[in-house]
């Protein structure tokens, strides 16, 4: 890659072993400026609520994740203000290729893709055109 394509990329899961792994990933791709991470997809809807005119470019949000999910964070983030969510796309993450999951995920506006953990060198040409596809 000749440069970063995406200013901020925020990773949303409860592992703390996958977030460690795919920060290493995308931060060794290049493919963005900065990696921002999240633990509880509460803590990262309550960021976006803070933080209108943001610099996220794609969300990777894992859909198994205990006190708030990744289709209750969709519901919740998709009644934010538009600045608020800014230009921010969605790629949902799941340990399990599950066609319900995955057509559900993709009902939802901005959620462009769904990637079955973990992410790997391959799956990174999929994040930009997830990014792109608006």
């Amino acid at each position: 890659m000749t440069g970063p394509s995406l200013r901020t990329i925020m990773l949303i899961d409860d592992s703390e072993a996958d977030n460690f792994f795919h920060g290493l990933l995308l931060e060794r791709s290049g493919l963005a400026l900065r990696v921002k991470v999240f633990e509880w997809a509460e803590k990262a809807l309550a960021w976006f609520a803070d933080n209108p005119g943001h610099d996220v470019d794609l969300v990777l949000l894992d859909i198994n994740m205990p006190r708030m999910d990744g289709f209750e964070f969709l519901d919740h983030f998709h009644l934010l203000p538009d600045e608020h969510k800014g230009d921010a796309r969605i790629c949902m993450l799941s340990s399990s290729p599950l066609d319900h999951e995955r057509e559900r995920a993709l009902g939802y506006p901005r959620v462009e893709d769904f990637i079955v953990k973990p992410l790997e060198d391959e799956t990174l040409p999929q994040l930009i055109r997830a990014r792109t596809i608006r």
